[in-house]
């Protein structure tokens, strides 16, 4: 028989035995049973796949290294408000900081009334580098701050349909969105070990040097220089001439380079959501290679050219020009409405005589023969330039459903028919280039971070016309500008062009009133460089002066003068060729 403080013992015992049994029993499940499920359940608390911050994209620079478009750093500001101590002193404080209502950042510093836990929330996105700073300043161990970066324009609107922006889905206008692929770093992820946080511990980031490649830098055709006055001088034109809109393109006739390229209106792409809010999304647009026009009579001199290039007439070639010519079912009449009586090649561009050249279509070459050469020019297809958006322009071709006979007269004076000017100049560029169309482009270098240069070389589309028949149409444009176009005459240089005035197509005809007046020509002879073209929509001045010759022409003129003298042309033999 035990005495009752052995008894006592061994219950003690049996009880504390009975208790541990459990927590054995745990152990040996958590130890041996399941122990790698709980191992990789631990590693992937701090053990989780994780975003590195983001590199800059590559940088935009102009043909002479200058900067178009950088990065700025940026912040994105969040807030674990649970720990917040006083919320009325935090939103006082941040408000201005973060340009918002101090009661509206109060209620969104207030956790709810049941929270429990750790709650993150945003504040603000996009806060420059300088606020940041502030920010960080306060010592606040409740404040997030997410680096990033956006886009800096230098030169503010400088060559803006042309640069165009990216926003956060990838979709944008310009060379950036057509470039992405090349100037967009690569967002890159990584397994790693992250703090209390949940940000990567930095001594593993350094350790491993585990740090994104920023995208790849390109050096654009542009000319800051160059491009900054063809805008002013577009501008000033519009004023002038009371003009909704506007293109200026600057050419480069061996290269196919754009040197400048500016219209009008123009947008600030730092500022693209403000536009997007404003529903002024007809902005982004670029004018140059997007929207086609009527180009009207600058169209002549590819007609003239492909009439010339066919063999089918010669210098000796003439017509009677009595002012009018019916074609399928269609009256042409000279924009004069004057007749001119006996007429060759050069009379036609020195009066711009539309019955001339519907003569050369309808009577000379026929439609396969005319649209075989509207096609070899480029036009009625993209040019493959390096922006998003690029219109193919129209082109009704005796194949297609809704072409009729009046298109094969109405079309050898540029209507009927829609070009950009983008198009235009690279076809009035293979003439002045001894007829190989060479394709215009914008990117001239990629430059990647590993080191490497890679250059784009010209491209050569074709040859629409023989290099005799390219001399043959530039000696006859310069000698139009020399006897009827005093506008375009550029002091000791000498120049070959040819106006336009088209009219405006409407529902069921054309605008009686408004006008798209344009002027494109090259120089200087007999070397040519660069091809300049000049348009201007709608401009609200007297009838009498709402010609090509009158408004696009002086402006031709100013733009010629000028840049002949910035790249060092030296003056011209002004003799004319025989």
């Amino acid at each position: 028989m035990l005495h009752r403080p052995d008894a006592r013992l061994r219950l003690v015992a049996v009880l504390l035995i009975a208790a541990l049994l459990p927590i054995l029993g745990q152990l040996l499940r958590l130890q041996v049973l399941e122990h790698s499920r709980y191992q990789s359940e631990a590693a992937a608390l701090v053990q989780r796949q994780y975003a590195l911050p983001a590199s800059p994209w590559g940088v935009v620079l102009d043909r002479n290294g200058d900067l178009l478009v950088g990065n700025l750093p940026v912040y994105d500001i969040g807030a674990e408000i649970t720990m917040i101590t006083d919320t009325h002193i935090a939103a006082s404080v941040l408000a201005p900081l973060l340009n918002l209502p101090e009661a509206q950042l109060l209620k969104m510093l207030t956790p709810p009334s049941e929270a429990s836990g750790i709650i993150w929330r945003p504040l603000a996105c996009r806060i420059p580098e300088e606020t940041a700073q502030k920010i960080k300043a306060l010592n606040w161990p409740w404040i997030t701050m997410t680096p990033g970066w956006e886009r800096y324009y230098a030169e503010g609107t400088l060559a803006a349909h042309t640069l165009g922006f990216v926003n956060a889905r990838g979709v944008g206008y310009g060379v950036q969105a057509f470039q992405i692929r090349f100037l967009q770093s690569e967002p890159l992820s990584r397994t790693g070990t992250l703090s209390g946080d949940n940000s990567p511990i930095a001594d593993e980031l350094i350790e491993n040097s585990f740090v994104p490649y920023r995208g790849a830098d390109l050096r654009l055709t542009i000319d800051r220089t160059m491009q900054a006055y063809v805008e002013g001088v577009l501008d000033q034109a519009i004023v002038d001439y009371k003009a909704a809109g506007g293109t200026i393109l600057v050419l480069h006739v061996r290269t196919g380079e754009i040197l400048a390229v500016a219209s009008a209106p123009r947008y600030e792409p730092y500022r693209y959501a403000d536009y997007v809010q404003n529903g002024q999304e007809a902005l982004f647009r670029d004018p140059a290679v997007s929207i086609p026009y009527e180009p009207g009579s600058v169209f002549k001199v590819v007609t003239v050219a492909a009439a010339l290039d066919s063999g089918r007439v010669d210098l000796n070639w003439g017509y009677e020009d009595t002012g009018e010519l019916e074609y399928g079912g269609v009256v042409i009449r000279n924009s004069s409405r004057a007749a001119y009586g006996r007429q060759g090649l050069q009379g036609i561009l020195d009066h711009s005589l539309n019955v001339g050249v519907a003569t050369l279509t309808t009577h000379v070459l026929g439609a396969d023969l005319f649209y075989k050469y509207v096609r070899a020019f480029g036009f009625g297809k993209t040019t493959g330039i390096e922006v998003t958006g690029e219109a193919r322009g129209l082109v009704h071709l005796p194949t297609d459903w809704d072409w009729s006979d009046s298109n094969l007269a109405t079309n050898a004076f540029g209507q009927g028919i829609a070009v950009t000017p983008l198009q235009m100049a690279a076809a009035v560029a293979a003439i002045a280039n001894d007829g190989v169309m060479m394709q215009p482009h914008l990117v001239a270098e990629r430059y990647y971070p590993d080191g490497r240069t890679v250059s784009i070389p010209p491209n050569e589309l074709g040859r629409p016309i023989s290099a005799e028949t390219a001399h043959t149409v530039t000696e006859l444009m310069a000698r139009s500008v020399e006897k009827f176009t005093q506008e375009a005459q550029v002091p000791g240089y000498r120049v070959a062009g040819k106006s336009g005035t088209a009219q405006i197509p409407t529902t069921g005809g054309y605008d009686p009133q408004q006008v798209i007046t344009s002027y494109v020509g090259f120089g200087p002879l007999p070397d040519p460089q660069i091809v300049i073209l000049v348009k201007l929509d709608r401009p609200d001045v007297p009838l009498s002066m709402r010609w090509g010759t009158q408004v696009a022409a002086p402006v031709f003129q100013k733009v010629a003068a000028r840049l002949f003298t910035l790249l060092g042309f030296p003056p011209s033999n002004l003799r004319a060729g025989p």
